[in-house]
Formats: C-alpha cells, sequence, structure tokens
C-alpha cells in the first residue's frame, strides 16, 4: 500500500541503532587528565578549569540531546558505556574544581551513579561503578582527589594514603551502584523485556491474521528470507489493519440493525482445524477467549452443511452456542456461513436475548454483511498480491541488471542464487551444468537453508550422466518439470538416486538455454506447497534464461582472455603473457628479496628440422617438447613460448642451483623424446640460459637480456648445454 498507518510504521520498522563515536575518546582523556590532576584542579588557572567544565558539559549536553532526538532507536552497549564514562569523568571534575570554592558536592557522584545504573543496560551501570572507582583509586595514588589537602600534577606517586576517604568513597560508590541496580535497575530491564516481547508478539498475531485471511503465504517467515520477507509483511500490515477496521465496522452496523446482543465473526486458522473470534461487538463479558471446535454446539450444524441457521426461542440455559463461556440467556440466534471459492473460511453469528426471532430479511441482511466483509478481504488480498509483485519485479530487473555485469561463470553462479533469493523463498537452489560433447551433468553451484537436515555440501561439484533425474529429463525435453511446481511423489530424484531431499512440497527444475540449445537446469526447491505459482514461474524462467545468457558470455570470455595470454599451439602462456607474468613476480619477490630464476631456451637446429622434415613434424616437436615443460615443471612454475623455436620458463622461489638441476633435468628429458616423420625417427636438444634475480640483474629488461647472453653462449659453445649467467 501506498500509505502506512503509525500502527504499520512502528511494528515494521526496523529501529537504527546508536553507536559510539568521538565522544568515547574525549572521555578517556578527560578522565586521564582528571586523575593526573591537569584538569578541575584548584592549583590551575581559573580560565583552564571553567574551559575543560564547559567543553565538557557541552558534549554531556550533545550526547543526551542525540539519545533523546533518537529516542525511538536501539542504544548499543559501546554508546551506554561511552555516555556513563563521559557523565562520570564531567561529575569528578565539576565536584573537584569546586572543592575550590570549600563546596563539597562528592554526594552528586553518588546520585549520578544510582541514576546511570537504574536506567542503563547492565554492562553500561557496571561500566559506571567502575569509572568511578578508577578515577577515585587513580587520584588517590597521585594525590590529585578531590578534597585532599594539597593538590598535585604528574605521574608521583604517593606515599601515603587517606585511608579513610578512599575506603568510604569506594564503599559508598559500590553501595549506590548495587542498591539502585537492586531496587531499580532490574525492574526498568524487565518492563523494556516485556514491551519487547509485547512488539514482536503483535508482530506475530499481525502476521498470523495475514496469513488467515489468505494475505499472506504460510510459508518459513524468518530472517533467512531477509529483505524480501520485510516487504512482503510492511505490504500486508496495512491489509490487516483495514479488513479489522471493515469487520468492526460492519459488525456494529449489523448489531444496529438487527438489535443483536452479540454480533461476532469467527474465522479458521490457517489449517483449517478451530475457530477463533476474529471481531465481535457484544454487550456480554463471558465470551471465550481460545479456541473454538468446528463440530461444537450450532457451529456444527452451519460447518457441516454450510447453511444459514436460524434458531427461535431457545431455553434457558442453552450450551450449544460456543463463543460464550457461561450459558447466557439468549433466545434467539443466527448463524451464516463464510465461503470462498467453496470454501468454508468462518461463520458469522449473532444472537438476540428477548424480542421477535430473526426474520428471513435479518438472513438476507447478515449474509450480505458476510459477503461484504469477504469482498473487503479480497480486495485487500488483490491490493497485497500487487505489492508483492511490484517487489518481485523490481528485483527481478536488479537481476537482470547484475547479471548483464558479471564475466565469470562464478560469479554469474553468485549472482544467480542471490538474485532468486530474492524473488521468491526457497529451502534448496542449485545450477547444473550439461556437457554435450560427453552428454554429463554437473552441479556447478547450491545453496540451501539446512531446512531438510541433509548435508549438501559434497554434491557441488558431481557429475552424472543421463539418467530418469529430473534435470536430465529437463535438459533432454527442453521443458520445465514438474507440472505446476508441485511435487507429486514422496522421494523425486532431482539429480541421482543419491542425493535425496526428503518431504519436498513445491519445485521448480528450469532448463537454462542459449542460443536454443541446454545448456544446464536451475533447480528450487521449497518445503511447504503452493510456492512456486505461473506468474512466479514465468518470472524464474526469464530469470533461468537471462542466467543462461550470461554463462555462455561468461564462457566466451573465458576463451578470448584465454586465446589473448595463451600459444594456441602449444598451449602454453605467449609472449605477452610471459611479459606480464614476469613483472608480476618482479614487484613480488622485491618485497621479500627471495630468489627466482629464469631460463630462456631454444630447440637446436630447428630450421633444419623444418627443412627437412616440414613445418607438421616442426609443429609436433613444439608441442611435444612443451609437454615434457608442463608435464616435468611445479605448479607455480611458468613456461611460456616467448617466439618461434624458442621458450622461456619462469622458476619461483629457486635459487641458482636449483635453477641449474631444473634445466638440466629438462634438457636431458627432451634429448629422449623421439620424433616420428616420413624419413624415420629422429631426435632433438635444446640449448638453455640461466639467470637468478635478484643476483644477476634487479630489472626485467636487463634480466632478460643477460638470460638471452647465457643462452646465445650455450649455442656458441656445443649446443645441448646449459650456460648460467656466472659463467659469462
Amino acid at each position: 500500500m501506498a500509505v502506512m498507518s503509525a500502527t504499520t510504521r512502528s511494528l515494521t520498522r526496523r529501529p537504527q541503532t546508536i553507536e559510539a563515536s568521538w565522544p568515547t575518546g574525549l572521555a578517556m582523556l578527560g578522565a586521564l587528565l582528571y586523575v593526573v590532576g591537569y584538569v578541575g584542579n584548584p592549583s590551575l588557572p581559573l580560565p583552564i578549569n571553567i574551559a575543560a567544565a564547559v567543553v565538557l558539559l557541552g558534549v554531556c549536553v550533545w550526547s543526551g540531546w542525540r539519545a533523546w532526538s533518537l529516542r525511538g532507536a536501539d542504544k548499543s552497549v559501546a554508546f551506554q558505556l561511552e555516555r556513563s564514562v563521559l557523565y562520570v569523568t564531567t561529575a569528578f571534575v565539576l565536584v573537584r574544581s569546586l572543592y575550590g570554592f570549600g563546596v563539597d558536592t562528592y554526594p552528586l557522584v553518588y546520585l549520578l551513579l544510582a541514576f546511570l545504573v537504574t536506567f542503563q543496560e547492565r554492562q553500561a551501570a557496571i561500566g559506571a561503578v567502575v569509572a568511578a572507582l578508577v578515577l577515585e583509586w587513580g587520584s588517590q595514588l597521585l594525590g590529585t582527589s578531590a578534597g585532599a589537602a594539597e593538590l598535585s600534577a604528574g605521574f608521583e606517586l604517593q606515599q601515603q594514603l587517606d585511608w579513610a576517604s578512599l575506603t568510604t568513597r569506594t564503599a559508598f560508590i559500590g553501595l549506590f551502584g548495587f542498591l539502585s541496580y537492586g531496587v531499580h535497575g532490574t525492574e526498568v530491564l524487565e518492563r523494556r523485556r516485556r514491551h519487547r516481547r509485547e512488539v514482536e508478539e503483535e508482530r506475530e498475531k499481525m502476521l498470523r491474521q495475514a496469513r488467515e485471511y489468505r494475505l499472506l503465504n504460510s510459508g518459513r517467515v524468518d530472517a533467512a528470507a531477509g529483505d524480501r520477507t520485510q516487504a512482503e509483511e510492511m505490504a500486508v500490515y496495512d491489509a490487516v489493519e483495514a479488513v479489522q477496521h471493515t469487520t468492526y465496522v460492519s459488525l456494529s452496523l449489523l448489531k444496529t440493525a438487527l438489535q443483536c446482543h452479540t454480533c461476532v465473526l469467527l474465522w479458521f486458522d490457517v489449517r483449517g482445524e478451530n475457530l477463533h473470534i476474529k471481531e465481535l461487538v457484544s454487550d456480554s463479558d463471558g465470551i471465550v477467549e481460545g479456541d473454538i471446535k468446528p463440530a461444537k454446539g450450532v457451529i456444527g450444524g452451519i460447518s457441516r452443511r454450510r447453511e444459514p441457521v436460524n434458531l427461535e426461542n431457545l431455553r434457558n440455559g442453552f450450551r450449544g452456542i460456543p463463543y460464550y463461556r457461561d450459558p447466557q440467556a439468549i433466545k434467539h440466534f443466527l448463524g451464516v456461513p463464510v465461503i470462498e471459492n467453496g470454501h468454508l473460511r468462518g461463520v458469522l453469528c449473532a444472537d438476540r436475548k428477548g424480542g421477535m426471532p430473526f426474520s428471513s430479511t435479518d438472513v438476507n441482511v447478515a449474509e450480505e454483511a458476510a459477503a461484504y466483509i469477504l469482498r473487503a478481504v479480497e480486495n485487500e488480498r488483490m491490493f497485497t498480491s500487487i505489492e508483492r509483485t511490484k517487489f518481485e519485479l523490481g528485483r527481478f530487473f536488479e537481476a537482470s541488471r547484475r547479471l548483464n555485469g558479471v564475466l565469470t561463470p562464478q560469479d554469474v553462479y553468485e549472482v544467480a542464487l542471490e538474485s532468486i533469493a530474492g524473488i521468491v523463498e526457497y529451502d534448496f537452489a542449485a545450477i547444473t551444468v550439461f556437457d554435450e560433447a560427453d552428454n554429463l551433468h554437473r552441479i556447478e553451484a547450491l545453496d540451501h537453508t539446512g531446512a531438510f537436515g541433509v548435508d549438501v555440501e559434497d554434491w557441488q561439484g558431481k557429475t552424472f550422466g543421463e539418467n530418469s533425474g529430473l534435470v536430465a529429463m529437463v535438459v533432454k525435453n527442453c521443458h520445465y518439470l514438474p507440472y505446476g511446481g508441485q511435487v507429486r511423489e514422496s522421494d523425486p530424484v532431482i539429480f541421482t538416486r543419491d542425493e535425496r531431499l526428503d518431504a519436498v512440497r513445491s519445485m521448480l527444475v528450469l532448463p537454462l538455454i542459449a542460443h536454443d540449445e541446454p545448456i544446464g537446469t536451475l533447480v528450487i526447491c521449497h518445503k511447504e506447497a503452493g510456492q512456486f505459482g505461473s506468474e512466479r514461474r514465468e518470472m524464474l524462467e526469464v530469470v533461468g534464461n537471462q542466467v543462461a545468457i550470461s554463462l555462455q558470455n561468461a564462457r566466451l570470455y573465458a576463451q578470448m582472455e584465454e586465446m589473448a595470454t595463451t600459444d594456441g599451439l602449444t598451449g602454453l602462456a605467449n609472449h605477452r603473457s610471459f611479459q606480464s607474468k614476469l613483472d608480476e613476480v618482479i614487484a613480488r619477490h622485491r618485497r621479500t628479496e627471495e630468489p627466482f630464476g629464469l631460463i630462456l631456451t631454444d630447440i637446436d637446429h630447428f630450421k633444419s628440422v623444418n627443412d627437412t622434415y616440414g613445418h607438421p613434424v616442426g609443429d609436433e616437436v613444439l608441442r611435444q617438447v612443451s609437454r615434457v615443460f608442463k608435464e616435468s615443471l611445479r605448479e607455480v612454475d611458468v613456461p611460456c613460448r616467448y617466439g618461434g623455436e624458442e621458450f622461456a620458463i619462469i622458476l619461483e622461489d629457486t635459487d641458482r642451483k636449483g635453477a641449474m638441476t631444473i634445466a638440466n633435468r629438462l634438457r636431458e628429458s627432451v634429448a629422449a623424446l623421439e620424433f616420428q616423420s616420413d624419413q624415420g625417427p629422429f631426435q632433438c636438444t635444446i640449448s638453455m640460459g640461466v639467470t637468478i634475480w635478484p643476483t644477476d640483474e634487479r630489472d626485467k629488461q636487463p634480466l632478460i637480456d643477460l638470460t638471452d647472453q647465457a643462452l646465445y653462449y650455450s649455442k656458441e659453445h656445443g649446443r645441448n648445454r646449459v650456460t648460467s649467467a656466472e659463467e659469462l
């Protein structure tokens, strides 16, 4: 609804919290300066004491005004501690200042403590008492306490303490704090807890009434549902108030028109098991407060036949009217069923203590009143549905916007599940991806509330082939399952028979289709029935299409990124990627000064290989050498194709000895390879140059140049060898 009543706002608004801020630092500084005698000391110049007192009082007033202006907000414990320390420090400074004029106002400290302990939370109350004790004991130890015979300033400890004064003040501080908490504090805290409990009970009552009027789904309403649930609650609060107001006015008019003793609307609870009084207008004080069985008394006939019941001239002491605690002197009774689309929602009852029986005209009036109340419920239900749809559409467009901005598959999964959670409630959700080449499905991402009591975290990453599960069938047929989002089997197979979710009542398995080809599924499950109606399903289908497109785009982006950084022939990082990786490695190792190795290698006589055996064979030589590098090196090492038949290798956290060992191992592995050609088998060797950062060079280009010189030295001195830069 566009406008909310004050009741709605008070129940739905989550109050802001007042947190501690800069006065905390001022309070701590003031306490320290007080203890060492640099504020509130009569021996100091009067303007200094006045300035300190004015600043502290000003901040106290500002803090109090801040709390009063936000009196509807919650006050954090840190804020209350801040105020306690600030107020106590200010009081001590004023008391000691006034001692210079011969005025003893120390009892004001006790009164302030009593006030703070009474009206603050327990932690803040304890903080106030502790602050007072710290200030008193600290000032006594340094000879700066209020009322001392000779005040000093600084950090010089006193040889003798005024134990009489210290003991008395300590005892009174503890006594006032304890008594105030025991006498008043407990009562105030209990009153606060009772108020919070009443507000929460009123909130739950409103939500229960909304479900009974079918204004709100009967699914769970908890913190896990997030902003969507809060928005849905806000949409129904005014609807409940409007229905209650309409019902009350209708019953009041009906009571006046029919000259009744009591007019009451009995309504079924969410489960349809019991009736209770939804609204009444009565001259009697003997109305029941609990549930009413629908088969009890005269209500039973109305519930069974679903027709009006008009009883005349009832005997004295008749006990068949169930909404009275004790028998009443009721002479005439009229009950009208409230029926919506064939479902009995409640019973509208009226009775008289005397006068004429209810006529057929009275019955018609009562039926019209019941129909009017039902129309009010239906209207509010429609308005609530519109508000809910507006919210879901807003989340839908937000989901589309966010999905358009992601570039990696993992980001697509994360944003998709977050967006869907904002549109509908679910207890389990998953995204699967289908690999057409291998005919395999893979669970890529999932989210759950734990409502099914199953550890589903191990399901992520599991692959499975074609089977009779819903996921495989949805991919095969490119159509959602199950029909209507309702689970009709007691134990449906979603992925495989090994992954089971018991007690699923609502489910949607939607195909993810990109360019008319299925690439996966979106699975959503809920323990409550009726969660995924046609409108929500259609909206989720659109979101699913957006997820499929975003996922396809993310794959294309990854392929383009790989093409830009990977050599197509060998699968190694290309020259551009090598330059970038080397920059990153140098920057990282500058912070630790740990060494790393750089190798440049060249296939010996590679031009002769191409000329003798042909370029396809030469390409195969490059691929085989690259494979040796990839299989022989550690995961942290970076082999790259530097250009033509040249390769570069970055060896992380390796000294010269280690780099030379690795280089010779690679050289021997390549020399052991045997290549096939039309002219018979042949072998190749490689020459290598090795440098170590930062021993040989600290900057990138000089390091590459020096490594290239070491490689050239190997080629000039026999090939099939490794040369370190220190040999040059």
